[in-house]
């Protein structure tokens, strides 16, 4: 989905969606904290704030000062769980932060000579950490007008320092506004369709229909590909809502509407699609819970949880304002949402008591969380 469609989105709710330290260790769904390690959270705020936030405490434990503007805000962090990585900047460029103390570890240049290029909230990083992703959308700026020319997926050497030109570049697909990259050596782009493309060779080819996908039995699927999800079960994921024709294909009368979630394993690169349960109010984002991945959890004005298996809502709770994006600790055990405005709203996963607010330093809008565990920082 481009950014005029999710700007659309943000503005008219539910009438569009119903038409449419130094060491770290990566967490395991489910694992506790039992072994020296705690959760943290990385997630970016107005003005221009990448936030460290501690998950025992629930406390806002280092905030580091991103350059340029701000937006979009994604941020995805190092294997070693060492360096966070944040798209900012209006959407131009990708700033690393060494999570003990702030210092700029690594950025990138990705303008070159009168071409500019936009990233929409497409960042990833290679399972060694020695490379960054990001997808390009370029147009050359001419005296007399703009000259739109084609994307590129680009990689970046993460060892390079400041001002990192791009090592390697390579065709992708349009319309990509997410994407991530898998323990197979492999970047998966989220775009009409879920894209893998091999990242050394930059041969690419469709993981996953979903707008190209062909069922007279459902409506083309509506996907909001904004916050990329999932770490926190080893997956990453996209939510669409869909229409179930029950007779006649295009019968709206004898329909259902539902929410389902497209996903990528990311240590084998698996691929799939599951519908989870009924559309009857409008969700941003919506994710398993770790250790109960039958049990899925969505948000926007409420937090409503459903049962994939039976396609049931369980629990619909009301929130003190509306939330973007949704996310769990790595035990499955807290509720994290962010996104909107200045404060990451804690809950309790199994009785959906409110625990705490943490603030940060202004609207978060289009950033996602990213939760994981490593050693005390």
């Amino acid at each position: 989905m481009n950014l005029c469609k999710w700007s659309a989105l943000l503005a008219m709710g539910a009438q569009v969606l119903l038409s449419g330290c130094d060491s770290g260790s990566q967490s395991k769904p489910g694992e506790t904290a039992t072994d020296g390690l705690r959760d943290y959270m990385v997630t970016f705020s107005r003005p221009n704030i990448l936030n460290l936030v501690d998950l025992e405490d629930d406390k806002v434990v280092r905030q580091c000062e991103v350059p340029g503007r701000a937006a979009p805000g994604t941020v995805v962090v190092s294997p070693d769980r060492s360096i966070a990585y944040v798209l900012s900047d209006g959407f131009s460029n990708a700033y690393g932060f060494a999570l003990k103390d702030c210092e700029m570890v690594f950025s990138t240049n990705q303008a070159d000579g009168n071409i500019r290029v936009k990233t929409m909230a497409s960042l990833a990083i290679s399972p060694d950490g020695k490379e960054l992703y990001t997808h390009q959308n370029r147009v050359k700026l001419l005296n007399d007008r703009y000259e739109i020319q084609p994307p590129l997926l680009a990689v970046f050497d993460t060892s390079a320092g400041l001002d990192v030109p791009p090592s390697r570049t390579f065709p992708a697909p349009r319309q990509v506004t997410i994407m991530t990259a898998s323990a197979t050596g492999h970047v998966y782009l989220g775009g009409p369709d879920i894209y893998k493309m091999d990242a050394t060779t930059g041969e690419y080819e469709v993981a996953l229909q979903s707008r190209s996908l062909q069922d007279p039995a459902y409506s083309p699927r509506d996907i909001l590909s904004v916050w990329p999800l999932g770490e926190v079960n080893n997956e990453w994921i996209r939510q669409y809502s869909v229409v179930h024709f029950l007779g006649e294909s295009g019968d709206m009368e004898n329909a259902e509407f539902l929410w389902g979630h497209e996903r990528v394993d990311l240590l084998t690169g698996a691929t799939g699609s599951r519908e989870f349960g009924p559309l009857d109010r409008v969700l941003f984002t919506g994710m398993p819970r770790p250790g109960n991945m039958d049990t899925v959890y969505g948000v926007l004005n409420q937090l409503q949880v459903f049962d994939a298996n039976t396609q049931s809502v369980l629990r619909t709770i009301d929130l003190e304002h509306a939330y973007y994006c949704i996310n769990f600790s790595t035990d499955g055990s807290k509720i994290y949402l962010s996104g909107t405005l200045d404060d990451i709203a804690v809950y309790d996963a199994d009785s959906l008591e409110k625990i705490t607010n943490i603030q940060v330093s202004g609207d978060m809008g289009m950033s996602n969380s990213y939760i994981f565990k490593r050693t005390v920082i």
